[in-house]
Formats: C-alpha cells, sequence, structure tokens
C-alpha cells in the first residue's frame, strides 16, 4: 500500500480547519481522504508550536485567567445594561411618530 506524504502546508491546513474553524477530526478526515489520527496528531503538534511560538509573558496564570473573566463578566453586563438604555430610547422615539 502507497503511503501519501502530505506537505507541511497541507498539515497546517488540516490541523487549522479543526484548531480555527472548529471542525471535527471526523469531517475533516473526510474532506480531507486522511485518516482521523494523523488529523489528531497534526493537530497536537500545531498547537505545540504555537505555544512555543507565544512569548513567555503571554502565558497567565489560573488567577490572572480568573481576573481577566472577572473583568470581562463587568465589562459584559455594562455593554448589556447600555443595550438595554438604547432599546428602551429607540422605543420612545418610536412611539412619538
Amino acid at each position: 500500500m502507497k503511503r501519501n506524504r502530505h506537505s507541511a502546508e497541507f498539515k497546517r491546513e488540516a490541523a487549522r480547519l479543526m484548531i480555527m474553524d472548529g471542525l471535527s477530526a471526523p469531517e475533516v478526515s473526510r474532506k480531507l481522504d486522511v485518516n482521523p489520527s494523523l488529523l489528531y496528531r497534526w493537530k497536537r503538534e500545531q498547537l505545540a508550536e504555537m505555544d512555543a511560538a507565544s512569548p513567555p509573558h503571554a502565558k497567565s496564570s489560573p488567577t490572572q485567567l480568573a481576573a481577566e473573566v472577572d473583568q470581562l463578566r463587568k465589562q459584559l453586563a455594562k455593554e448589556k445594561r447600555i443595550n438595554e438604555i438604547l432599546k428602551k430610547t429607540v422605543s420612545y422615539f418610536a412611539k412619538d411618530e
């Protein structure tokens, strides 16, 4: 049986479909006609490569991440309040017409 040799670009693109586009390995396997176990390996290698490429200071501790999540939740709540005020304002002015 002939073994297919896949280029590095092909492997990166296959991994990107799973990582960035959220496709499952079986979906990508059907699209690209590649064994899912290869896709899992390529994905793992791509994630390791991406992790190694990120600067050390970009890696956050769990407490830093929790603080960021808390801050983002507060920001989201504020944006939701603003959105509600704007909706009420629009409906108020729409009644006057």
